[in-house]
């Protein structure tokens, strides 16, 4: 059975956060490790200054058992405080969000008197979204009861939210132990989620929970991201010149972020399927299908399987993975034929050996 679990480095807006029982993304504001030298000593503000983190996404197993225990990935992420550029008239603080060393996206934000705001973001590409009105990641002055809404536009999508500062704890993690600032938020459009960021005083965000629900209100997905090491100032990854990506690329591997193999044993665990599209049409569909080119008593050219998902943004990724057979893989070829919007995007090829 193919599965999807998608990954990318996190946005403010996580619209990369989509399974195959999802029907719609998650707005949330997901971590911004906050600088501003007017909040001085509230937020870092030394350019370079950076925030290494552990993001853990998790789903429920799609077994019927219910013992199984839930599937899991783990990436890091990077933020980095940048220079400044202006939009619109103003002048905005760059917060650079790096997938090891690529960057993914850039997130604009301004100091306010009353909060942190992000009024647009770029892409990895540099196109642009602006968030009307402009997002509130925090309100000061910073306080138990505090509350605040968000219900505007990110890009095209309505978003609905409602945030509330529940009082601050204590907060143990790789990077230390910190005094920190709950905030929780209750997401009721484009999709049910909650959220929840502690926020320490002069080190920004240092943990972050975000639950995607269903209709029924069970958990869809579950990501948390945790600063790994007290953040410091470090040098921007060098910039590597290369020329435009392709609209389409897949490939295959026996890790979930590992070179692309084209070969793998009968015993593999799981088979993992990436997938990066650039420049797509909004909301295109991805489909990919399974198919057993030349193995032992199969037909030939036999599909096996196929799954589907809609991306969210014009440049989107994300991995499908190939559960392993109970018998295990069938010693033979296969591809797997990538679809966008119904035409054929790319095949992957790989064999399974003995």
């Amino acid at each position: 059975m193919i599965i999807e679990f998608v990954h990318r480095a996190i946005e403010l807006s996580i619209t990369w956060l989509v399974s195959p029982r999802m029907k719609s993304a998650t707005f949330a504001i997901f971590l911004a490790p906050l600088a501003c030298s007017a909040a001085e000593p509230l937020f870092p503000t030394a350019e370079g200054f950076s925030w290494k983190y552990e993001m853990i996404q998790e789903r429920p197993s799609e077994s019927l058992d219910l013992t199984e225990p839930n599937e899991r990935e783990h990436f890091d992420v990077t933020y980095r405080l940048g220079g400044t550029e202006k939009i619109d008239h103003q002048e905005l603080r760059r917060l650079e969000i790096y997938h090891g060393d690529s960057l993914e996206s850039v997130d604009l934000i301004a100091v306010e008197k009353n909060g942190i705001v992000c009024p647009a973001r770029r892409d990895e590409r540099g196109n642009i979204t602006k968030l009307i009105p402009p997002q509130k990641l925090l309100a000061l002055p910073l306080k138990k009861g505090v509350t605040w809404n968000f219900d505007g536009k990110i890009g095209e999508t309505n978003v609905a939210q409602f945030y509330d500062v529940a009082g601050d704890e204590d907060v143990d993690l790789p990077a230390g132990k910190f005094r920190a600032w709950r905030i929780h938020c209750e997401q009721t459009s484009p999709s049910v989620a909650t959220i929840d960021r502690w926020f320490a005083p002069t080190i920004g965000f240092v943990k972050v929970e975000t639950i995607i629900k269903g209709e029924s209100g069970s958990t869809l997905q579950k990501t948390t991201l945790i600063l790994k090491e007290p953040p410091k100032v470090v040098a921007a990854p060098p910039k590597i010149t290369t020329s435009s990506p392709e609209k389409f690329s897949a490939g295959v591997s026996n890790e979930s972020t590992g070179e692309f193999k084209t070969e793998f044993k009968a015993d593999t665990p799981a088979i993992y399927v990436r997938w990066r599209g650039h420049d797509l049409r909004n909301k295109a569909e991805i489909r990919a299908v399974l198919i057993a080119e030349s193995v032992a008593d199969v037909s030939a050219d036999y599909q096996i399987d196929e799954s589907s998902t809609t991306a969210p943004t014009s440049n989107s990724s994300g991995t499908f993975t190939l559960s392993t057979p109970e018998q295990g893989w069938a010693p033979g070829a296969y591809r797997i034929e990538f679809f966008v919007d119904d035409e054929l995007a790319q095949t992957v090829k790989f064999k399974i050996s003995k």
